[in-house]
């Protein structure tokens, strides 16, 4: 933005600040000012700064100061109400008169609630009433008065102290598990030694010794018995101890970081993706963005007062672990075996900073998974792998068959910029296909499932490595110019069948190249639903680059990440907020979620622009018979059934409006989600029907690590349901008689 300095400079003169005698303006607002013109100047589509505007600010605010509707009640919805259509004029004048007044209420309301509920923690809580709690807080009206609020807090506080017995459950398993696993490995080297003697132990003299052990002694003990009194008061003890944490720490922030909220807030009228950052909250951004930052590898954000996952990181720790999936909610974080924090309604610069570590290190988290199950997961700490996330490629061989067909694995559009001799994934991608050409493969699947997107100049060099040239993607700026990327290479890398897999976390990048192929005629798409809808693109505004020296003392004013330009597909139509649909479509865990750009608050809308000339693939596949062809399969196969009826349970308790607060009827639901979502991954066991051999980009001789993980990526490709649809719709275009059961 070499025109930003020149643009906010004249923008400071027409405030009158940089003139000689005008009135020094307080940081914040200067700050609320500053980001107001920058958004107005810079932003693809900036709203008119009106009462309609106002509204938007307004709902969004009051949305995220109480999302769990827990401190503010009706009268004071009432009280601030006054303010829906002044947002606007205090916006353009830079003074937060809105901003103060719902901050100082919703202070006053949490000191009360404070009290409030260390007097309700004093004594016990009844766990075997019939009472419940509602789960959409959106659905759920603001409380009539302070008594229906404190019933409210009444059953959030039985709540979390069931979420806490069944935490302590959790983190017990785990531990147990880990000390069976190093029992075995115990005995395997018990038994290498034993090998290694002249003579062997007898049986007798091998039971004496394995009942010697410690761990089989602590193995084989009675187990104590919970008592349900002290269990709840323990329970009941930390969530005191975890509530006055949760005020200690709203009731602390400073002014910069409210302010910073509300800008937010404001950012993210213009569309989701639009935010200020305050400068810490820029560094994390930063670090995140470098793939170098220790941790779990988890992009986070805040949703109705909950930390949840937006997607996971290829070749960090979460990933390589594989337990923590997009859309779970963060309920708690705990150092290793330290007791856990309460991180409901922290912000997500908090919940970063207690989920970051050293690597090496242990945290374990509690979410609640989209089923409703709550469950304990143990990360260690890392540092992104960048071969993890490399194009990967593999041989596939269905049953009964001499067919082969190739796969080739994509997690992210990587391109290491700051070395022309790196790798991109553009390159690698076109040397995995030469490499299964040489395999003489009659079909290819490149899968672009959980790809959230990268470099847009690997995305073009890919898409044509599939087809001679021409346009692959249009970019529209904020005057209204569209530019066309094309592909410009005239080789054509592979010209046999294709299919694109993609899912709902499918975004930016990946949707690009789908969409391409998709016009082109040149690539069957199968997925899941949709994919993401981002079709945005989005610039860092560094507003202490910007400063005149008379404002040099409100430095470090912090960033703005705003949304400039708009990606259209060459038939004319955006990939923002309907993404891209698959031409063959099956339905997954995730099928009924609000999960995509379109569920976010106010996303971008889809709209078109001129549609590009472009020549069709002369091969294209016949998509509605092929579509007609997998509908048919899946009706009939037994495995399909099962993941239809498991997804439409998984559904329908995502779908619950209350959780029991019965202690009996809680487990009994906690046990119930579990038990449906170990039918779901463990319905992958039963599907190992495809032979998989992998074809590795060129590397240094494997470790035994190396191999072990080669070899469970090759099983899990050999289980996926999915993949064997699609080599079934390979067979279909090949040679219609081939099908995988």
């Amino acid at each position: 933005m070499a025109k930003g300095s020149r643009s906010v400079g004249c923008l400071l003169v027409c405030f009158g600040w940089a003139a000689a005698g005008a009135p020094q303006p307080t940081k914040e607002e200067f700050l609320t000012k500053i980001v107001i013109k920058s958004l107005g100047s810079w932003h693809y589509s900036p709203p008119k700064i009106d009462d309609a505007f106002s509204k938007k600010v307004y709902s969004l605010q009051i949305k995220r100061i109480d999302p769990q509707k827990r401190f503010l009640v009706q009268e004071d919805i009432d009280t601030l109400s006054r303010f829906e259509t002044d947002v606007d004029n205090e916006l353009n004048q830079g003074t937060t008169t809105f901003f103060e007044a719902s901050s100082a209420l919703l202070r006053r309301r949490m000191l009360e609630a404070q009290s409030m509920t260390q007097a309700l923690l004093e004594g016990p809580m009844d766990l075997n009433g019939e009472d419940s709690l509602p789960m959409d807080p959106d659905k759920q009206p603001w409380a009539k008065n302070k008594d229906e609020l404190k019933q409210r807090w009444a059953r959030l506080l039985k709540y979390q102290i069931l979420t806490h017995i069944q935490d302590n459950k959790e983190s017990k398993d785990k531990d147990k598990d880990k000390d069976k696993d190093k029992d075995k490995d115990k005995d395997k080297d018990e038994k290498s030694k034993d090998e290694g003697k002249d003579k062997p132990k007898s049986k007798e003299e091998a039971k004496k010794d394995k009942a010697k052990s410690p761990a089989t002694a602590t193995a084989k003990a009675a187990p104590v018995k919970a008592d349900p009194e002290q269990q709840e008061k323990d329970a009941r003890e930390y969530v005191k101890r975890s509530s006055r944490r949760l005020f200690e720490r709203m009731l602390k922030e400073d002014k910069l970081e409210r302010i910073s909220q509300y800008l937010n807030t404001v950012g993210n009228t213009h569309d989701p993706h639009t935010e200020y950052f305050k400068p810490e909250a820029k560094e994390d951004f930063d670090l995140s963005m470098t793939g170098t930052l220790e941790g779990i590898g988890a992009v986070l954000r805040e949703d109705d007062g909950y930390i949840k996952v937006v997607s996971i990181v290829p070749g960090s720790a979460s990933w390589r672990q594989k337990e923590l999936k997009a859309e779970d909610k963060i309920l708690k974080v705990a150092q290793g075996p330290d007791e856990a924090v309460d991180i409901v309604e922290a912000s997500v610069n908090e919940a970063v900073r207690l989920i970051r570590g050293r690597k090496g290190t242990e945290v374990r988290l509690t979410v609640q998974k989209p089923s409703g199950q709550v469950k304990v997961i143990p990360i260690i700490r890392d540092v992104v792998v960048v071969e993890e996330t490399y194009a990967k490629s593999a041989i596939m061989n269905p049953p009964g068959s001499k067919k082969k067909y190739g796969y080739i694995n994509l997690p992210a559009f990587y391109h290491d910029f700051n070395n022309s001799r790196g790798r991109t994934a553009s390159a690698d991608v076109r040397d995995e296909l030469e490499k299964l050409k040489a395999e003489n493969v009659e079909g290819i699947v490149l899968d672009f499932r959980n790809n959230g997107g990268g470099a847009l100049d690997d995305a073009v060099k890919m898409a044509g490595l599939f087809f001679k040239n021409g346009p692959v993607v249009q970019i529209k700026d904020q005057k209204g110019n569209c530019t066309v990327l094309n592909d410009q290479d005239t080789d054509v890398t592979y010209d046999g069948p294709l299919i694109i897999m993609t899912n709902t976390f499918s975004a930016s990048a990946s949707e690009i190249v789908a969409a391409a192929l998709q016009d082109y005629g040149r690539a069957l798409i199968l997925g899941t639903d949709t994919t993401f809808g981002k079709g945005t693109v989005q610039s860092m505004l560094d507003l202490d680059a910007y400063l005149p020296p008379a404002f040099a003392s409100f430095r470090p004013m912090g960033s703005l990440k705003l949304t400039i330009q708009k990606f259209y597909r060459i038939n004319g139509g955006t990939t923002q907020y309907k993404g891209v649909v698959p031409d063959i479509f099956i339905p997954d865990a995730y099928a009924n979620m609000d999960v995509g750009e379109k569920n976010l608050d106010y996303p971008m809308p889809w709209d078109t622009v001129s549609t590009l000339s472009f020549g069709k693939w002369p091969k294209k596949p016949d998509v509605a018979m092929l579509r007609k062809k997998s509908q048919t399969r899946l009706k009939a196969d037994v495995f399909a059934q099962k993941l239809q009826e498991l997804t439409e349970k998984l559904a329908k308790q995502r779908d619950r409006s209350y959780v029991s607060l019965n202690k009996a009827k809680y487990f009994q639901e906690q046990e119930t989600a579990r038990k449906e979502t170990e039918k779901f991954e463990a319905l992958q066991k039963e599907n190992a029907v495809l032979k998989v051999a992998s074809l590795q980009l060129a590397r240094p001789a494997a470790d035994s690590l190396e191999e072990e993980k080669e070899k469970k990526w090759r099983e899990g490709l050999a289980k996926d349901f999915y993949l064997r649809e699609a080599v079934n719709v390979l067979g279909d275009m090949a040679a219609p008689n081939v099908a995988v059961k």
